[in-house]
């Protein structure tokens, strides 16, 4: 959802996991809130000149309890957008922008919490 390839008001592709019908995805992250939210993201990364996902790996690595990204690419595109994403500097911008759109500790969906992932909070590793 993170990388914005889902619009909000259309069809997702049959081969992506969305389409497929992942019941853990639809259950949890399939969620019109999430699919506006990833869509300024995306925007977002791209007017820096990154992709989403690059965006996503690097908000993720400036959690300071996080020690690595366990990422799932199924090609080799996918792959090389992950490497990638070391070389994106997050900023404290990047992070204004997370915080105004969803509230730190929480998911997109305000009052959802999925129970099979407890909130931890979130420890920024750096400000700027």
């Amino acid at each position: 959802v993170l990388t914005g390839k889902y619009a909000p008001d259309a069809q997702p592709d049959k081969d992506s996991r969305a389409g497929r019908a992942d019941k853990r995805m639809l259950q949890t992250e399939w969620r019109p809130e999430s699919l506006k939210l990833a869509q300024q993201i995306r925007a977002h990364a791209e007017a820096k000149g990154a992709t989403a996902v690059q965006f996503a790996v690097g908000w993720v690595l400036n959690n300071a309890l996080v020690t690595s990204v366990i990422a799932g690419p199924r090609t080799e595109q996918q792959w090389d957008d992950y490497v990638r994403a070391l070389d994106y500097r997050f900023t404290a911008d990047d992070e204004a922008l997370v915080d105004a759109l969803v509230a730190s500790g929480h998911p997109s969906t305000p009052g959802y919490n999925d129970p099979a992932y407890p909130i931890e909070g979130r420890t920024v590793r750096h400000a700027g």
